[in-house]
This record gives structure tokens, C-alpha cells and sequence, in this order.
């Protein structure tokens, strides 16, 4: 949408195919339902995929402030809140509803429930479409198709067959920005619980069996049933997924505590033990520190029976309580489907693209968004990536 919106004002005669009943539908999962439009901080190390530098003359040509500005003359109000920035509305259906109204008014055609099969490149015509309601010709093509991530939205995969038809590489497009499963009985303990953590992902090397640091997050965990969700585990999700896929061992070590030194954790437990010793349970000892299922199962992990006496607790039992507070250590064994995965990595390889997005294969054929190799963090970052690469591609396909 954003794409035939930049291209129709660039002077283009544009087209947009849709193969859904209704265009835009994945917007309206963005943000949680409140659309996550951008982000006031910018950076490109906010972006992965096997050549992430790649982004950078792309948001340089069409920056967080140009995209704002774009949606301020189509209507919209929005909000800053710590950088990230929402529709006033607090509403995704606002921004599709603006996008849609801008459509109408450029008076760009618009065709739904039209699946591409194939695009042949063809040296007098530029490019044939063939659709579902026959063949249309165009003297450029932009893929916009999304990935795999939301099937259920129309994200179902298939523009990387389209390309891949093209002479175009994927990169294999995996869950980005999904939750993790975890090995552990006791997860089913804990679902539901939410906890400010420190987290830290490890992968272990298949060769030499050495686990390397690969990415630090901090904010709330959700624990559930199967594993591990929220926003930071969100974050370096991508690197656990490609590893798992890869078949190495990643594992997740959770501090519970990190406002809180280890050895002021020790302290603070010796003190109350002492001042609850002549009747206190185990239990009562981590009364204050947790979420109460949280203290049952490192005490059930550590083998130290809830309601058995505080006072019991050795020197080394104290201090195996607080390493497990501050160190545990989460196996990872899989990870969620497309279907959960609020987007994907991989796609169309980047060194077959110009930095206007142009393929280096087939004059006139465009690609943007999330179809190319490019994924971003949590916070907007992601959607200033479908603005920009769509701006970009636009002009130039006008252009051409």
C-alpha cells in the first residue's frame, strides 16, 4: 500500500494485486492492535540478516521523520512514548484506514483475491503477470508479498516462489520475534508468571561443544507451559531459532534478581534466615523476593521442601539458592510456528539487489519489505523498514 502510494505520487500508473479478500490485514496485528508505526531512535545494528549494513542508505533516503511527515498529510496524529512511536488512536485499523482513504484519493486501482502465478520477464513488454484472471503487463513489478510469518493474513510465502522463478536466492525464512520452547518439567509450574529478568543467550558450537555469548536482553519474561515469551526473549529470538534450525545447542540463563548483586542476595538471605530461624520455613525465606511460584520452584529445583525449616539450610544450599536465582540456566529445544512469529529472517538475498532495491538480475523488478533478508528488533523498527524500502523501490520503479 505504501509502495503504490509513493509510486502513483511519484507519477507512476500503478496497480496493486492482492491475494486476499482485503488488503493490509497484517497491519492490524502490528503493535498489538495499536500499530507500532516507528521509531525515533534509528540505528543499524536495530537490524540483522546476513548483510544488515545493507539497511543503511535505505533509512538514509527515507528517514523515521519523512515517513511521519508522509503520514501527517494523510491525517494522522500520533504519539511518542519512549521513542516508539503510535497512532493517537492507540488503533493499527487508524493507519490502514489512512493508507486505504490515501488509495482512493490517488485514485490508484486497486484488485483483490488476484494470485500472481508467475512474472515473465519479457524484452518489449517489460513484464507479464500470469494471474488467476489472466495475463497483465507492467513496465516494472514490485514485490511486496511480506514472508511466511502470519499465514493467516495472506503472509503465506508465496512471493519467495515468485522470486525464486526469477533466478532470485532465499535465504530459508525462519520465526523472528517468537516465542522459545524450553526443555524442563517444571515450566507448567510456572505459566503465566511474569518477571523482570536479565536474560542472556548462549550458543554452543557443535564442533568444540564452547558456548558463546551472543546476545543480552533485560525486561519482562513470560513464562509459559512450553517455554519462554515477552519482549526480550522476542528480541534475540532470531539468533536462538537460526541455531536450533542449524542443530545446535542454545540455552537462555536467567537472572531473576538483577538489580541485585549475588553476594548481596546471600547476605540479604542469611539475615533473614537468622530472623526467622526459630520458626520460618524454606518458603517464608523467599517470601518478598519473587513471584511466589517462582520461589517454589527454585526451592523444588533445589530439592528443598517448601515447608521444611529454614534454619536447616547449610552454608552451600544458600549459596546453590542464590547462584540458581541468579544463574538459571534454560535448555532450548524449539521454537513456535510462522503462525506466531510476528515476522520472519531470511528472504531474498541481498547482494542480488541495487541499493534502490532494483534486482541485478531483471531490470525493473523491485522487492520491499519484509520478503528481503532484513528483520528487525521490537519498536517500530520493522514497519520504519516497509516504509523505507517501499519508498525507495517506489520512486525508482517510477523513475523507471
Amino acid at each position: 500500500m505504501f509502495g503504490a502510494i509513493c509510486a502513483k505520487r511519484a507519477g507512476a500508473d500503478v496497480l496493486l494485486l492482492e491475494h486476499t479478500d482485503r488488503i493490509g490485514k497484517k497491519l492490524l496485528a502490528t503493535g498489538n492492535g495499536k500499530c507500532n508505526l516507528t521509531n525515533l531512535v534509528l540505528k543499524p545494528g536495530d537490524y540483522h540478516g546476513n548483510h544488515p549494513s545493507f539497511v543503511v542508505p535505505v533509512l538514509e533516503r527515507f528517514t523515521q521523520y519523512e515517513t511521519l511527515k508522509l503520514f501527517e498529510e494523510m491525517g494522522l496524529v500520533w504519539k511518542d512514548i519512549n521513542g516508539l512511536v503510535y497512532p493517537y488512536s492507540n488503533q493499527a485499523s487508524t493507519v490502514l484506514d489512512l493508507l486505504r482513504t490515501e488509495l482512493k484519493r490517488l485514485h490508484v486501482k486497486v484488485r483483490t483475491e488476484v494470485k500472481v502465478k508467475e512474472i515473465l520477464p519479457d524484452a518489449k513488454k517489460g513484464f507479464v503477470l500470469n494471474t488467476s484472471e489472466g495475463e497483465l503487463e507492467a513496465d516494472c513489478v514490485i514485490l511486496a508479498c511480506g514472508s511466511k510469518a502470519a499465514p493467516k493474513t495472506g503472509s503465506d510465502g508465496s512471493g519467495y516462489q515468485l522470486a525464486k522463478k526469477l533466478g532470485h536466492s532465499v535465504i530459508e525464512p525462519l520465526p523472528a520475534l517468537v516465542q522459545l520452547k524450553a526443555e524442563g518439567g517444571y515450566f507448567k509450574m510456572i505459566a503465566g508468571v511474569r518477571s523482570d529478568c536479565r536474560l542472556k543467550l548462549y550458543i554452543e558450537e557443535t564442533a568444540n561443544r564452547k558456548k558463546t555469548l551472543i546476545a543480552k536482553e533485560s525486561g519482562e519474561v513470560q513464562f509459559t507451559d512450553y517455554g519462554i515469551s515477552g519482549i526480550p526473549v522476542f528480541q534475540f529470538s532470531r539468533f536462538a531459532v537460526r541455531a536450533l534450525w542449524e542443530k545446535k545447542k542454545a540455552y537462555v540463563v536467567c537472572d531473576f534478581l538483577p538489580q541485585m548483586e549475588e553476594t548481596v542476595l546471600y547476605e540479604y538471605l542469611v539475615k533473614k534466615k537468622e530472623r526467622i530461624s526459630d520458626w520460618g520455613s524454606c518458603e517464608e525465606l523467599l517470601l518478598g523476593l519473587l513471584n511466589k511460584k517462582l520461589n517454589l520452584m527454585l526451592l523444588k529445583e533445589c530439592g528443598f521442601p517448601a515447608q521444611s525449616k529454614a534454619e536447616e539450610l547449610s552454608v552451600h544450599n544458600l549459596k546453590r539458592l542464590c547462584r540458581l536465582m541468579k544463574h538459571w540456566e534454560i535448555p532450548l529445544k524449539g521454537y513456535n510456528s510462522f503462525e506466531q512469529g510476528q515476522i520472519c529472517q531470511g528472504g531474498i538475498a541481498t547482494e542480488e539487489l541495487t541499493e534502490n532495491l532494483e534486482s541485478r538480475i531483471h531490470k525493473g523488478l523491485y522487492f520491499a519489505g519484509e520478503i528481503i533478508d532484513i528483520d528487525g528488533r521490537c519498536g517500530g523498527y520493522n514497519l520504519q523498514w516497509a516504509w523505507s524500502s517501499a519508498y525507495v523501490a517506489a520512486v525508482h520503479a517510477a523513475e523507471g
